[in-house]
Formats: structure tokens, sequence, C-alpha cells
């Protein structure tokens, strides 16, 4: 029977057994998902007198899906080590509250016996000492919510398989048209998370180079991109992410924190990255945004698929992403004729203070003349598409497509570099609306 100063420090919930059979569970299914992997990989040996087209198909098929299945075995095991791991920071954190509740138990014996008069001679002695043990408790509680935050992103990383997005693209630039799945990831390399890890040290220079891929996240890459142009910017987003570290000591993900998010969505885990999203060129290579990309998505349940109407990372506002990112939502200036002056005077102001600032095409967006590369250039503007605001002035404004590049006019198939100036004429007539978010 504990004191009533003890109750003042409940003990953390969290049931040991529980955690303990649940990952003795998870390895056992890892296993058996392991042997099933194995044994459709060698069923063909046994199927030796087996010919025609269904043979074909069905070796297709098995090939496809042993990858699946090692990625299903994988996870599984992770998922299992994140509760084991969890399980033994949750046993030292009941083992030190019971030690801070013993305390308390201490305390209160030794303040009983005491009368009145001495009660209230020691009463601030007791209560520093009440306070210290607060103080203590508090560090308990808060590291074990951390972790309980990292374990939850951890088992969705590991247990995550993004919905499927199948959709006919070329991939090659060979006019073929291919059926992926958008849906599809790759592992990160080591050298790729260590050289994440260098850039995030030194917000003084960029933090990444955005290349859209085949995914409809322009929203998404142009916003990161537009706090990417200020040092503030920067500093601001590798705030937002953490190495998280095996047991070798190497840099093996990241957990990213997403401010406008709820509790549990907010904090997200990614080892790998999007197999046809930002930097998959020909020579892939990714970076921070590549992290970003892959945790935003797997925030989202429709995965790569539209916001609307499948709740997908695709297709959405940049006010919506901007409050995403950082939990103040963005503030959209429409491109109205009568307030255009208004959108000006305030795009100016907002790059000048140093806020994160994207613009939308219209969706009747066409032919521009710009400078891009220090020449004047007519470029297709693509429609319903989002820019990075670089900078602005009374001149006109630069912006930089996500795409990396920008499309020369008349279907010549030249491009520029993707920043381009563009007068403020020109930018009324084929964009939509301007968003500024905010630093928080």
């Amino acid at each position: 029977m504990h004191s009533p100063l003890a109750y003042l420090f409940p003990q953390l919930p969290g049931d040991l057994g529980s955690i303990w059979a649940c990952q003795n569970e998870m390895r056992n299914r890892s296993r058996d998902i392991k042997s099933l992997h194995d044994d459709i990989s060698t069923l063909t040996i046994a199927l030796a007198d087996w010919q025609g087209a269904a043979k074909v198909a069905f070796i297709d098929s098995k090939n496809k899906e042993l990858p699946e299945l090692i990625r299903w075995s994988d996870g599984t095991l992770q998922a299992a080590d994140a509760l084991k791991n969890y399980y033994f920071k949750l046993e030292e954190a009941k083992q030190k509250v019971d030690s801070i509740r013993g305390q308390a138990d201490d305390l209160w014996d030794d303040f009983q016996p005491l009368s009145f008069l001495n009660n209230k001679a020691r009463w601030e002695e007791y209560k520093k000492k009440l306070a210290e043990l607060g103080f203590l408790y508090s560090i308990v509680k808060g590291l074990l919510s951390n972790e309980a935050l990292n374990t939850a992103a951890s088992l969705k990383e590991a247990l995550y398989f993004t919905p499927e997005d199948h959709n006919h693209i070329d991939i090659d630039g060979d006019g073929k048209m291919d059926d992926v799945d958008l849906g599809d990831t790759r592992m990160m390399s080591q050298q790729e998370l260590e050289d994440i890890h260098k850039r995030l040290k030194d917000p003084s220079k960029p933090l990444f180079n955005i290349d859209q891929g085949h995914i409809g996240d322009c929203h998404l890459l142009s916003t990161l991109n537009a706090y990417n142009q200020t040092e503030e910017g920067r500093k601001y987003l590798a705030s937002l992410v953490t190495p998280h570290y095996n047991a070798q000591g190497k840099i093996d993900g990241y957990f990213v924190d997403f401010p406008g998010y709820g509790r549990n969505e907010k904090r997200v885990f990614v080892q790998d990255v999007m197999l046809y999203g930002d930097t998959a060129g020909r020579t892939p290579k990714a970076d921070l945004a590549s992290v970003f990309e892959k945790a935003f998505i797997q925030s989202h349940d429709g995965g790569t698929k539209s916001m609307f109407p499948h709740a997908g990372a695709s297709a959405s506002f940049s006010a919506i992403t901007m409050q995403k990112i950082s939990g103040i939502p963005g503030i959209p200036l429409v491109n109205v004729s009568a307030y255009r002056g208004i959108i000006k005077d305030k795009t100016i102001a907002a790059i000048n203070s140093g806020h994160p600032v994207v613009a939308e095409s219209s969706l009747f967006a066409g032919d521009a003349q710009v400078t891009a590369d220090g020449n004047q250039e007519n470029i297709k503007i693509a429609s319903s598409h989002v820019y990075t605001v670089a900078a602005a002035d009374e001149n006109g404004v630069t912006l930089i497509n996500p795409w990396g590049h920008n499309n020369r006019s008349g279907g010549s198939g030249g491009r520029t570099g993707a920043t381009f100036t563009i007068s403020w004429e020109e930018f009324y007539a084929n964009y939509g609306d301007v968003t500024v978010g905010f630093i928080p």
C-alpha cells in the first residue's frame, strides 16, 4: 500500500507481458512468411514437366511476389525488434517510477510522525523534495512518451505497404508506355543516408535538389523548396528530422515530424524512398526531399493517389501542405483582376520577410516569355502546377519548377533550367494564386 504522496506519481501505462508476447508472435510470423517464400521459390523445380503459357505466367507472377514476401518477412522481424526495444525501455521507466514512488513513501513516513509545529517548520523542505521528485518523474515520463512515438513510427514503417497506384508511364523515354506501380519503393543506400546527414548539419547551404518524378506531389516538393530558399527555412526543416542509428552505430533511417498532423500521425520513420518519386531519374540519388516525400506519402491513407477522393498525397492544395509541414495554415492570395496589385505587394513583402511562398498555375496556363539561364526564352507553363517562388520585386517573379527543368514552347522538345523570371503581366496571365507560408 503506497502513501498519499506516492499517488502523485502514478505508474506509467503499458503491459510488459503483452508487449513481450506480441513481439514474440511477430517473430514467429516472420519465420512463417520466410518459410512460405522458400516453398514458393522451389515450387517450379517440383513442376519440371509443366510447360506452356500457364507456367510462364506462373513464373512471372512468382518472380513479382517473392520480393514482396521478403519485404513482409523482414518487416515483421523489424516490427518485433522495435517492440522488444520498447519493452526494455518501458521496463526501465517503470523501475525508475517505482524508485520515485518509494522515495515519496519514505518522505511521507518521515513527515507523518512530526508535530504540527515541526510539520509547519519543515514544510518548505518537503515541498522542495517533492518538486525534485516531480522533476525526475516528468523526465522519465517525457522520455518514454518520445520512445512510444518512435516505436509507433518504426512499427508503421516496418509493416507499411504503400497502396498500389498503377499508371501507364514512359519510364525510359523511349515512347513505350510501361505499367508501373507508383507506390513502389526502394531502400536507401548507406551512402545516401550519410550524405543526407552531412547536408542536414549545414543549413547555410541548400538541403536538397528538387527533381519531381512521376508522382503528382508538386505542391509538396515546391513547398519544401520554398523553405529551402532561406537559412531560417532550412534550419526549420532540419529540426523536423532526426537520424536513427542501428546497433552498429550507423544511420539506418530518419524520423520525420509533421507538426500539422495529430499525435499518432505526426512522426514517421523513413528507411526507403519512392522508386518513381523525387530524384528518381536515370541516376537516382535520394536526398532529404526524398525522405520528406516518403514520410508525407506514408502519412496519407491513399499513398501516392490524389487527395480527392482517395485521401492520398497527390493533387492537394498548397495551403493544406503548408499547414502539415509547419502547423500553421498557409495564406492563399487568389489572382483576381481587382486584387492583382495586392498580390504583387504581399508576395514581394513575404519574400523580403523570409516567408516560404509558392504559386500555382491556372488551368488555362500556356506559353510565356521569361528569362531563363540568362536568356530570353519562350516556355510552356504547365497548367495546375505548383512552383516555388524564389524572389519577387516590382519587375517580376522568379519561380522554380519542381520538375528540375522547363519545356520550351512550340513542341521542339528543348528544355531550359528549372529557374526562370517572369514579368507580373505574364504571371497574372498564367497563375491562379500565390500561397504564403510561415516558419514557426
